[in-house]
């Protein structure tokens, strides 16, 4: 069992994946970039440290959970030169497959094993500890850090070599934004017809057109709650990836594009900041009068 374990990007999924090393007995180190309060993790026994260097010192295992590309190169290319040779680094963020490969390398050059590990379940499945971890890299280093995954997460799956964890990812968050955007129009029109959305999700949760996204879209709807990590920004920036991913591979995505165009129509409409199912008031302001 690795002692020492740094968790690089405390963010709304950060946070609680850190806590939950530190519950499972980790001697865990957190790191953000941006200062935050962050009174909840040293309660639950993280120690954050004001700088990056700190974080990593003497660390078996480092977790980074970032928003993008970009952030991860930034975090990598910082922490890598302190990291001792043998160190596993564990990337929890979304990212294309492409930096994915490239940071493995860049690692593997200084002797550091790097995973990735994106997680799908959200900020709930963070603080359960209940995530779906999917891991791309060595298996043999996979089964050396899964005490570390376990702590974070219920289901762990190793997909194959570097790369295949992120390639899962984007394949979940293609059908995620999808069903996503295809639930917010399918119940807008259900709204426009006069429907009850509390009868209609009964009638659908029981039909084909069931589907976990349609289940977390009905309350935010019918709450109009739409403060949320799960962003038109976010998906925007996912579904982003998958389209360059189809076109390295040569892979028609016709309804990932079109939810594409349609997440960034709802970026140019100010909702990039709000909840999906925020998209209904893009919608809305399409529709017509009703005849």
């Amino acid at each position: 069992m690795a002692k020492r374990v740094a968790f690089l990007g405390l963010g709304a999924m950060g946070q609680p994946m850190a806590v939950n090393l530190a519950k499972a007995g980790f001697e865990t180190f957190g790191w953000n970039r941006s200062e935050r309060p962050f009174e909840a993790l040293r309660a639950a026994g993280v120690t954050i440290c004001s700088n990056l260097a700190d974080a990593v010192r003497a660390a078996e295992v480092v977790c980074l959970c970032v928003l993008d590309d970009t952030a991860a190169d930034a975090v990598v290319s910082q922490a890598l030169p302190l990291l001792h040779r043998g160190t596993v680094m564990l990337d929890h963020s979304t990212l294309s497959v492409a930096t994915t490969r490239r940071l493995a390398r860049a690692a593997a050059e200084r002797g550091v094993h790097y995973l990735d590990a994106p997680v799908s379940g959200g900020t709930g499945g963070a603080a359960a500890g209940t995530l779906t971890i999917m891991v791309g890299g060595d298996q043999a280093v996979f089964e050396q850090v899964r005490d570390v995954l376990q702590a974070m997460g219920r289901l762990l799956c190793h997909m194959g070599p570097s790369g295949s964890g992120q390639g899962t990812k984007l394949v979940n968050q293609l059908l995620t934004a999808v069903h996503s955007a295809a639930a917010v129009e399918a119940l807008h029109l259900g709204q426009r017809l006069g429907l009850d959305l509390e009868q209609l999700h009964t009638v659908l949760a029981a039909s084909f057109g069931a589907s976990r996204m349609l289940d977390r879209t009905v309350p935010v709807l019918q709450q109009q709650a739409f403060a949320s990590a799960f962003t038109v920004d976010v998906l925007s920036k996912d579904l982003r990836l998958i389209h360059a991913l189809g076109q390295d591979t040569g892979t028609a995505l016709p309804l990932a594009d079109s939810a594409l165009a349609l997440y960034q129509d709802g970026q140019r409409a100010g909702l990039g900041e709000l909840d999906a199912a925020a998209l209904v008031r893009l919608l809305a302001a399409r529709s017509e009068e009703p005849r």
